[in-house]
């Protein structure tokens, strides 16, 4: 047993490591990345959510990272040793629910690995990431068979106050799931005992953070925020973009996974197994069951981390009916030697595989290293410190942060009306509800009509605005609306780098 928990140590360290080469060589400038950030930068400083600062989604993640941001380092780079943390303990769990169903180490390792590359180029801190950890979790404690149900339901509260529309999903599952035992009249009281504390346990995150708001009076914030706001959000990226996409992979995902959904959703309800094999079908269940909440990560914004998140479980519930298809194929063969044979083969897959990612993590560290050492990393503008920014960020960074206390200076107000302002006001810790993140669905309840009223009521005229130039592409969640009513009613006074300055 320690020998085992040693190896399992070992592969957490191992994709710890893995994880966070890829991570960290990432120039500054994924906005998601800033965004999320952003939030947990402003709680660390003292900011209430809704009340001081625009988000939309339940405060759970960004309060854990403000801790760490606020107790060890208030930079970028911590938050992408958080990011390395969380996706660590999303493929140990992947792993752990294999290696419980298929009871098989090297074909465990085999989809693990893999699930870890077509998540490469898309791990950062996310709320969405923190839901699949907790939805893995509830999932792994089901298929042990633990008898936690208070446990469970505190593990479905916690994802609602991660995200309350997927959290929300989830607990229903969680309270669905007891019902998949039920084959005779005896079952149906212990089982309505068990769905009981479950929604206890739901209940006690829940009721917590109702506290909270109603405490620091953020209650009103966060209904115009995270739930009526949510109204206003009226762009989307369909599913059809995936099907396009140049991804071959995503591509191919994509096509495949509405069959897989159908696939699994009719085999876990019609399917009739034989006694001996009824484990093996109510892993299945439980599998397909958690399997569909997440899938609703992908509306409305079916982009590539958004549909993989969704069908993570998806691919684990595909990956063990590959594997109970293979276990009954293997059962036919009749060969002296297959056992060692099949042994081989996947460990030397498995063993070539984790050769290469460690080829490619140690590359990645490698060069990371060496940019420090040559001092190529930045170490002038705060917050964005041991990260490497392409040198016209860089002086476009300088010098709009130059710009900015220039005419503060002067007595003048500065707000950035743009989806990347943020990669600007954070390294001079400015900071401006709704105009830091100005997208759509994330203004209130009022949107675009809210943010146009409020500049309406800055009657300042030091006050200036800076909007992107004609021509500049704007992100496509940008309010027009708010654009195109400051450009209108506003004179141009200015400029700074591709950015035009409005007073009025």
């Amino acid at each position: 047993m320690k020998r085992f928990l040693k190896k399992e140590y070992l592969l957490i360290i191992f994709i710890f490591i893995m994880v966070l080469s890829v991570i960290i060589i990432n120039q500054v400038g994924d906005l998601d990345e800033l965004w999320n950030y952003n939030v947990a930068k402003n709680i660390a400083d003292g900011k209430l959510p809704y009340k001081d600062i625009s988000t939309i989604t339940t405060p759970l993640l960004p309060f854990i990272n403000s801790v760490f941001l606020k107790l060890i380092s208030n930079e970028l780079i911590m938050m992408r040793i958080l990011t390395a943390i969380l996706a660590t303990a999303i493929l140990y769990m992947i792993f752990k629910i294999l290696k419980t169903t298929v009871k098989e180490t090297n074909f465990s390792l085999i989809v693990t690995i893999s699930i870890g590359w077509l998540f490469k180029d898309v791990f950062c801190i996310d709320y969405n990431y923190m839901a699949l950890l907790l939805c893995l979790i509830i999932l792994y404690l089901e298929l042990k068979n633990d008898e936690k149900p208070l446990l469970i339901g505190v593990l479905a509260g916690l994802a609602i106050c991660t995200k309350q529309s997927i959290g929300l999903m989830i607990a229903i599952g969680t309270v669905i799931a007891p019902l998949i035992k039920i084959t005779k009249k005896q079952d149906i009281k212990p089982t309505l005992k068990e769905i009981g504390k479950r929604i206890i346990g739901i209940a006690i995150p829940c009721i917590i953070l109702l506290v909270y708001l109603l405490v620091t009076n953020s209650f009103q914030d966060f209904m115009s925020y995270a739930v009526y706001g949510i109204a206003t959000f009226n762009n989307n990226v369909p599913y059809s973009s995936l099907l396009r996409t140049k991804d071959i992979v995503i591509k191919i995902l994509s096509f495949a996974m509405p069959i897989i959904v159908v696939a699994t959703v009719v085999a876990s309800i019609i399917i009739k197994i034989r006694k001996k094999e009824k484990e093996e079908f109510e892993t299945l269940q439980k599998l397909t069951l958690y399997s569909l909440p997440m899938l609703t990560v992908i509306y409305p914004i079916s982009d590539k981390i958004h549909f993989l998140i969704g069908i993570t479980i998806l691919l684990i519930t595909f990956s063990y009916s590959v594997f109970l298809i293979r276990k009954q194929i293997y059962k036919k063969i009749n060969y002296k030697h297959k056992k060692l044979h099949y042994k081989t083969i996947t460990l030397i897959i498995w063993v070539t595989m984790c050769t290469f990612t460690a080829i490619v993590g140690i590359t990645s560290l490698n060069n990371y290293i060496l940019k420090l050492q040559e001092g190529k990393l930045n170490q002038e503008i705060a917050h964005y410190k041991n990260i490497e920014i392409e040198a016209d960020l860089k002086n476009k960074i300088i010098e709009f942060d130059k710009y900015i206390k220039e005419k503060e200076n002067e007595g003048n107000k500065v707000y950035v009306l743009d989806a990347e302002a943020a990669i600007y006001t954070i390294p001079i810790d400015n900071y401006t509800k709704d105009f830091d993140m100005l997208l759509k669905g994330n203004l209130g309840k009022d949107g675009e009509e809210g943010v146009i009223q409020k500049i309406e009521n800055i009657t300042d005229e030091k006050t200036i605005y800076l909007l992107k130039k004609d021509g500049e592409a704007l992100n496509w969640q940008t309010p027009l609306k708010v654009i195109k009513y400051v450009k209108e009613n506003f004179k141009l006074v200015g400029e700074i780098e591709n950015y035009d300055a409005y007073m009025r």
